[in-house]
């Protein structure tokens, strides 16, 4: 992987959420390198390192949906957070839930963001620009 790359975890069960949200980042001119996990299972095995998961870069930013097969997403943050080597990560939260106890619980785990799916490929986009522009800001890298 490259260095002058950003590393972003997307944790997505959806192929077409995981299409647009590759274009979104490509049309916001953002290098960065895709990790796509699309299971909560799995991504509890990247979050403890196991399998393929070991030597794995800690990711710049990590984008997480909330409803995943096998694992709910607020279990795979509460890892996130509770994992010495991970809980500094940034977590961007994507649902499609409005639910008000959604976003707290969310929010409790310290996320920086809960963005809505939009329901139109513009409003991916504009996904993509809000990640590059706190990528920008936080100089994470």
């Amino acid at each position: 992987m490259n260095e002058s790359r950003f590393n972003i975890l997307l944790v997505e069960d959806n192929d077409g959420d995981i299409y647009l949200f590759r274009m979104a980042l490509h049309e916001a001119q953002v290098a960065f390198d895709l990790t796509v996990i699309k299971d909560g299972a799995e991504a509890l095995a990247f979050v403890s390192g196991k399998k393929e998961y070991a030597d794995q870069r800690v990711p710049d930013l990590a984008v997480l949906d909330l409803n995943l097969p096998k694992q709910e997403g607020v279990e795979v943050l509460a890892a996130l957070r509770q994992n010495p080597r991970l809980a500094a990560v940034p977590v961007f939260v994507t649902s499609s839930s409005h639910s008000p106890r959604d976003q707290a619980e969310s929010a409790r785990w310290g996320i920086e963001r809960y963005l809505i799916k939009p329901l139109d490929f513009e409003g991916f986009l504009e996904i993509g620009l809000i990640l590059k522009e706190f990528l920008m800001r936080n100089g994470t890298r």
